[in-house]
């Protein structure tokens, strides 16, 4: 069996043809669309295909699947990778001139041809950290690829909450008023969270960063912690004073309030996105 090598020394079979059986399609609409037309291809390997809708694809749709093909842009691309926790992403570009395609790898035109190379092991996996949330103690089965931000329900209000940060031995526990907080991997880095004055990393960092957006500081309100790096073991925890929202990659919220505790941290499961 070839072994492809992935970033950071860890190890991942190529051979993977033999053994992938089930691929679940996940499309940017369910039918009657250029999307769901140029999956038909996959039908030369005599393989069982699936189907999911982004807008509604849930853990559960991931049963027996040995490989998850995303068609559309970076919105299906990360719809499809909230609950991968071992199967491999491919990622696939469906109007590169109309999107950014930012988390893709290659477009609907070079699928074929990748299917072939997938067959043969000639290909690279890459591993992207992603982020692991925490809401009243229970783990949330998705995973943010880009980043996880929390803010007032009302954007146009201050958000106030109080921040643990937890470095090492170190634990810093501050009162802070701001227009919320980015927590971000190294893929999202690029996007939202540079936009708001963070600084780009590596996609491939095993670590997050984490953004105080417009931070409210007074007299009465005097706070000192605005940035910080979250490496592994490292979290944060976030306790509302007001109603809040977190959303995951801008897809997925969950609404907040003063009686959730939130706790952030680096996911021990990275995405696997075959290139």
């Amino acid at each position: 069996m070839h072994l492809s090598r992935f970033q950071n020394s860890a190890v991942f079979p190529v051979d993977l043809m033999k053994k992938i059986k089930n691929i679940l399609v996940v499309c940017k609409h369910q039918s009657d669309s250029k999307e769901a037309e140029s999956c038909r291809i996959l039908f030369e390997k005599n393989l069982k295909i699936r189907y999911a809708w982004k807008n509604h694809f849930e853990e559960k749709d991931l049963q027996d699947t040995d490989l998850v093909i995303s068609i559309g842009g970076d919105g299906t691309a990360l719809s499809a990778s909230h609950f991968l926790k071992n199967t491999p992403l491919l990622a696939v570009n469906s109007s590169p001139k109309t999107s950014e395609g930012a988390l893709t790898t290659i477009s609907l035109n070079q699928l074929k041809q990748k299917l072939k190379q997938i067959e043969l092991g000639e290909y690279e996996i890459e591993k992207l950290g992603r982020i692991e949330v925490e809401i009243n103690k229970k783990t949330q089965d998705l995973l943010a690829l880009n980043e996880v931000f929390l803010a007032n329900k009302n954007a146009y209000k201050t958000s106030k909450y109080i921040l643990r940060i937890k470095q090492g031995k170190k634990l810093i526990k501050e009162k802070q008023k701001s227009s919320g907080l980015i927590i971000a991997t190294g893929t999202g880095s690029t996007a939202w969270f540079r936009s708001a004055g963070g600084n780009s990393f590596p996609a491939n960092s095993e670590y997050l960063k984490l953004l105080v957006r417009e931070p409210y500081i007074r007299k009465l309100n005097a706070f000192s912690q605005f940035r910080a790096t979250l490496h592994k073991n490292d979290w944060t925890e976030i306790k509302p004073r007001t109603r809040m929202v977190l959303a995951i990659d801008s897809i997925r919220e969950f609404q907040l309030s003063p009686a959730n505790k939130i706790k952030i941290k680096l996911s021990k499961h990275p995405l696997l996105r075959i290139r």
